[in-house]
């Protein structure tokens, strides 16, 4: 990802808390020589390495990538939207699109071990849905979760290198980036709400 120093996130633990908001992420590698993306949620791990874990339906044949130890990408992307020229004090100006993203790099493999596959469902559940057991307990029962696991393949992505990017109007002169960040904070759009308290 193109990150010029002005834009780039330094801090490990804002790279992380991003990863984790946004964490519906795509996951490129490449098989047979042609890229392939698929969208799913991730679970991300601190620690050196960061470590990232998910599951894919095995059929979608994209899991055979990931068992076989590749390169591939996971793409987190944050708040965006287009900034309009006349939300600047300075003209003439042109339209841009600002954003946030992650990108994180690494090596994937699936993880065979059962016990392994049914500890990542529950977490999986408990982190995006945890009240489930007090309406649903028969959804995180593990003799369930064990009959599911057939039809999918868990996998660990071992991050060897993130970029994170925040393109949040830096090149500009301060009284078109106060202009910016009101236009976002003034905003109905979550996005947009987001960017803004970034920029702040």
């Amino acid at each position: 990802m193109y990150t010029p120093g002005v834009n780039r996130i330094e801090d490990p633990d804002l790279i992380l808390d991003l990863m984790r908001r946004y964490s519906f992420a795509t996951i490129v590698s490449v098989a047979d020589g042609a890229p392939i993306a698929t969208h799913l949620p991730i679970l991300v791990e601190p620690g050196d390495p960061v470590t990232l874990y998910g599951h894919i339906a095995r059929a979608n044949s994209h899991w055979r990538s990931l068992a076989a130890g590749s390169n591939c990408l996971a793409i987190f992307a944050g708040p965006h939207g287009y900034i309009s020229p006349r939300w600047y004090e300075n003209a003439p100006s042109v339209p841009t699109w600002n954003y946030v993203s992650v990108h994180a790099s690494g090596h994937s493999e699936v993880i065979e071990d059962e016990a392994q596959a049914l500890d990542h469902l529950e977490k999986m559940i408990s982190t995006f849905d945890p009240t489930l057991a007090e309406g649903q307990p028969e959804s995180i029962d593990r003799a369930y979760l064990k009959r599911l696991l057939p039809g999918i393949a868990v996998f660990k992505i071992t991050v060897d290198h993130i970029d994170a990017k925040a393109k949040l109007s830096q090149n500009k002169p301060e009284e078109d980036r106060l202009r910016v960040k009101e236009q976002c904070l003034t905003s109905t759009e979550p996005d947009y709400q987001a960017m803004g308290h970034m920029m702040s």
